[in-house]
């Protein structure tokens, strides 16, 4: 009898290993070996999207720098633009040039004596409009006249000022000067 429990036992025992060896197959094919190849695939798939972000990251960057140089042009081109005073032709720059001081000088009640054209010349092959103005004023009108052409941004530049005394009752002094304004058609900023 006791043989026979032996052999039953070892067959409970063959059973219990085998159905052990099943649920681990099972447990393998069923569970460990799809999360396996799933874990592989993710481990791809975030490499992939590593790769692309560091990607997107730096053509951002190159956006950016593009943005930022393409601002700084445009603000330049403003200041630029600021600076001209229009014309296309020496005539209408020379008219330009004395539009804008006979607003400054009507507003300060100094009046033009005379104004001229002069022969144009040239700063670095640019053609450079010049003109001639004679006022008469006083003291304070020809401080108020230095400090406009001072603070005026304007591509212009005084070549010559001379200041005359003539003793008269309001404006004693008279004043000569010769401004140039240079063409800025064609130049790039």
């Amino acid at each position: 009898m006791k043989l026979y429990l032996g052999q039953k036992r070892k067959r409970q025992v063959a059973f219990g290993l085998i159905g052990l060896i099943c649920g681990i197959l099972i447990w393998w094919a069923q569970i460990c070996d799809p999360l396996q190849e799933e874990k592989g695939d993710l481990s791809t798939e975030f490499e992939r999207l590593t790769r692309e972000r560091d990607r997107s990251i730096r053509d951002m960057k190159e956006v950016t720098a593009y943005i930022e140089s393409h601002k700084a042009v445009e603000k330049e081109m403003v200041r630029f633009d600021a600076l001209k005073i229009d014309g296309k032709t020496l005539e209408e720059l020379s008219a330009g040039t004395q539009s804008i001081l006979q607003q400054f000088l009507d507003k300060n009640a100094i009046p033009i004596k005379a104004y001229k054209d002069l022969p144009a010349s040239k700063w670095r092959d640019h053609p450079i409009s010049r003109v001639e103005l004679q006022v008469e004023t006083g003291m304070q009108g020809v401080s108020d006249l230095l400090e406009y052409l001072e603070t005026l941004n304007k591509v212009i530049r005084v070549e010559r000022f001379s200041v005359s005394y003539r003793r008269k009752k309001d404006a004693d002094l008279q004043i000569s000067l010769q401004i140039a304004t240079l063409q800025m058609e064609g130049i790039k900023p």
